[in-house]
């Protein structure tokens, strides 16, 4: 893995809304081979195919249904698996599995708690095969715990991460997306506090959050992988917080009440929920007026420097696909180039990716990261 090579990739989820920033993202770069598109239909990878403007000939489409497909036969002769199919708490470990029996690294846009804590049981697998997992190579995570890592850097000890998200509506109409919303706002959800991991009821905690670019949003604690992936890494953390909302709140307060009244955690009703969202999504946003139409994160750190306390706030705001989708393919040009060493599973605040190499990227595509630091007490 120390050298760079001429990779192949295969992405599964790469016709949906964030995959498709991936696979173009792959294709304009030069350690990128072969970008193989595993889906289910045709049409759309032709539709993304005429989008690509640079080197559609690395292109390739193999037909592929998750729940039918032999996975590690379709993986093998690839040298990295792209994870963009969601909901990841259905196909998370399912892909990392199968990607670790055909002996073939796997990276992903993972971001269900529940997804990121199983796919780290698969740990000692991947090292046995010599193989790199990472989960959760997005937006939130992703910049999110990428940002936390270069705060971290930063102070000589971290106490408190506190991360927030907002995202907005129009990028969060596809079935999967919708799905993940209806998930994290349903039951008990991860966060850390007092140096310990505590599950606390989705919605709670509801505050409102000033996003640099885009300005007041409600969040809410959510159920992201943060708080379960952070505290590993970090062993002198107190608190770790996801907070997370829709721009239009009221999105939010339509998540939270069919959870309440147990729709959410129907399989059948869930589906069918995800599936009316999405065709009223764009009638709901005329009637309560679209909020901001960019998504956003904020990262605030408290910890200690030379004896003093400092607050350090990072954010970016910028459209969806880009914050989600370009995160996952500069991690997996950085394994072509032979950046990224280890083996076993991992989430990005690891330790094994550079933040700056992620931040130049996105700023590249108009997305300033912005960052803040103060003394608080000294």
């Amino acid at each position: 893995m120390g050298d760079s090579t001429r990779m192949k990739v295969i992405i599964f989820g790469g016709t949906g809304g964030m995959g498709q920033k991936v696979v173009k993202e792959l294709c304009s770069y030069e350690e990128i081979d072969q970008v193989t598109v595993a889906a289910r239909n045709p049409a759309k990878f032709t539709e993304l195919k005429n989008q690509v403007s640079v080197n559609k000939n690395k292109l390739n489409f193999i037909t592929c249904d998750l729940e039918q497909t032999d996975l590690p036969k379709v993986i093998a002769g690839h040298e990295l698996v792209a994870g963009a199919a969601g909901p990841f708490y259905k196909y998370e470990k399912k892909l990392a599995s199968a990607a670790i029996t055909a002996g073939v690294h796997y990276f992903s846009l993972c971001d269900d708690y529940d997804a990121a804590e199983q796919v780290f049981t698969l740990d000692e697998d991947a090292r046995q095969a010599n193989i790199c997992v990472l989960t959760g190579v997005g937006w939130t995570p992703g910049i999110s715990s990428l940002m936390a890592r270069a705060g971290a850097d930063v102070l000589d000890q971290v106490q408190k991460i506190n991360i927030s998200w907002a995202g907005n509506s129009d990028d969060s109409s596809g079935t999967a997306v919708i799905l993940h919303v209806l998930h994290i706002f349903t039951g008990l959800v991860p966060t850390f506090t007092e140096g310990e991991s505590r599950m606390v009821p989705a919605g709670s905690g509801r505050e409102t959050v000033h996003f640099p670019g885009i300005g007041e949003i409600t969040v809410y604690n959510v159920g992201h992988p943060e708080p379960v992936t952070i505290p590993r890494y970090f062993p002198a953390l107190e608190e770790v917080t996801l907070k997370g909302g829709i721009n239009e709140d009221l999105l939010n307060k339509l998540s939270l009440l069919t959870a309440k009244v147990g729709l959410s955690k129907i399989k059948p009703a869930r589906n069918t929920l995800a599936a009316v969202f999405g065709k009223t999504l764009p009638l709901l946003r005329k009637i309560i007026g679209a909020g901001p139409d960019i998504s956003g994160i904020r990262v605030d750190l408290t910890g200690t420097k030379e004896e003093k306390h400092y607050k350090l706030t990072y954010s970016a705001a910028g459209p969806m696909d880009i914050l989600t989708g370009l995160p996952l393919a500069v991690a997996i040009r950085e394994m072509a180039r032979g950046k990224i060493q280890a083996t076993g599973v991992f989430a990005p605040e690891a330790g094994i990716l550079k933040p700056e190499v992620f931040f130049a990227e996105l700023e590249k595509q108009g997305i300033d990261v912005l960052f803040t630091q103060e003394v608080i007490s000294s």
